[in-house]
């Protein structure tokens, strides 16, 4: 590319021609001087340069993108963008079972069909749809992350709906079965059976087993809960402790003090971080056969608050849900009862039941 002595209709110009790199189309800018032309002329010949830089590691990223196959997607993404373990781990679990299917597919050729079809195995599977649409979640966050961090081009799922899922109808331990666990459990699983129950924390490492002696208010009978770094509450929540169990956390406050434990949830005076062992043996001792979790207590407490006539509004604060819904979703068929009861509760003032005798 140089400057071309050019003639015009109005006189004798110096001419640059070039072509943009990003659109193909060619240009051309007129100049009244030699020397003004060749400063230009060099001037884009360093931006073509630069340009071409660009787009060579453009095309080459773009490239790679087109290698990263599921199950480096989700080593990735799980490496450097999650930091809560707990999250972590759970949310490993479920992306194990796309790894299974779709580990040493390319990311960025998976399809809505291969979505549906997941989808549908699962459900055949007798895997709730709210669980599969989770784990199709988790990997639609994994690609999306991949897409802003430059690991693919594009979502292949952007547009991808998934199939409605009906809320779950939460069966939590009945007050007999809750009594029988309570039982048969060692000391300290009945801490977690009671807190659970009449307070609603999220049972496990995220809440309840990081709650320690100082979180808990005897004299105003308030637990600080500290809350899952899942929602916005990062200081925590505070739960007043129901009045018939303050004697009961009274004294075991007083046992721990004295062995110098922090946590309100500790084994051997050390912290907890699962009671899966514990709680199965309870179940066992107790009789209990159907499958119940220690987060189906949190579920009891939902239940039996809503039942006894507390408002969905501070059910959801509450338990730790920035959105009420959740809990209407979840529990109206405790809402349905109370409806059936209270429509029930109306006197007969037109005495039909008279009629209904006759027939």
């Amino acid at each position: 590319m140089m400057p071309r002595y050019v003639e015009c209709r109005k006189g004798k110009k110096w001419e640059v021609s070039w072509k943009n790199p990003w659109t193909g189309k060619r240009h051309t800018q007129r100049f009244e001087d030699e020397a003004t032309a060749t400063i230009f002329e060099n001037a884009q010949i360093e931006i073509a340069l630069k340009e071409k830089a660009i787009l060579k590691k453009a095309r080459k990223r773009k490239s790679e993108s087109k290698k990263v196959c599921v199950k480096e997607l989700f080593e990735t993404y799980f490496r450097l963008a999650h930091t809560n373990p707990t999250t972590t781990k759970q949310a490993q679990y479920h992306a194990s079972h796309l790894i299974t299917v779709f580990g040493n597919r390319l990311a960025s050729q998976l399809s809505r069909e291969d979505i549906l079809n997941f989808s549908e195995a699962q459900r055949i599977r007798g895997i709730a749809q709210i669980t599969a649409n989770r784990r199709i979640s988790i990997l639609r966050a994994a690609i999306n992350w991949g897409v802003k961090n430059g690991l693919m081009h594009q979502n292949p799922l952007a547009d991808l709906k998934l199939p409605r899922a009906r809320p779950r109808r939460i069966a939590p331990p009945t007050p007999q079965e809750a009594k029988a666990i309570f039982n048969a459990a060692a000391p300290h699983v009945q801490r977690v059976i009671t807190i659970g129950i009449f307070a609603g924390p999220r049972i496990g490492p995220s809440e309840l087993f990081r709650l320690k002696w100082q979180d808990v208010d005897l004299g105003n009978a308030m637990f600080r809960m500290p809350s899952a770094e899942k929602n916005d509450l990062a200081d925590g929540r505070d739960i007043p402790i129901k009045r018939v169990i303050v004697p009961i956390i009274k004294e075991w406050r007083k046992n721990d003090l004295i062995q110098n434990i922090q946590y309100v949830i500790s084994w051997g005076g050390k912290p907890v971080k699962s009671i899966n062992r514990a709680w199965h043996t309870a179940l066992k001792n107790a009789g209990v056969e159907r499958r119940i979790r220690p987060y189906d207590l949190r579920h009891a407490f939902a239940t039996y608050a809503l039942a006894g006539g507390a408002d969905i509004g501070s059910v959801a604060t509450l338990m730790g849900h920035i959105d009420a819904s959740m809990i209407l979703d979840t529990y109206q068929h405790v809402k349905d009862t109370q409806k059936r009861q209270a429509i029930e509760a109306t006197p007969d003032i037109l005495d039909l039941k008279k009629f209904v005798l006759r027939s």
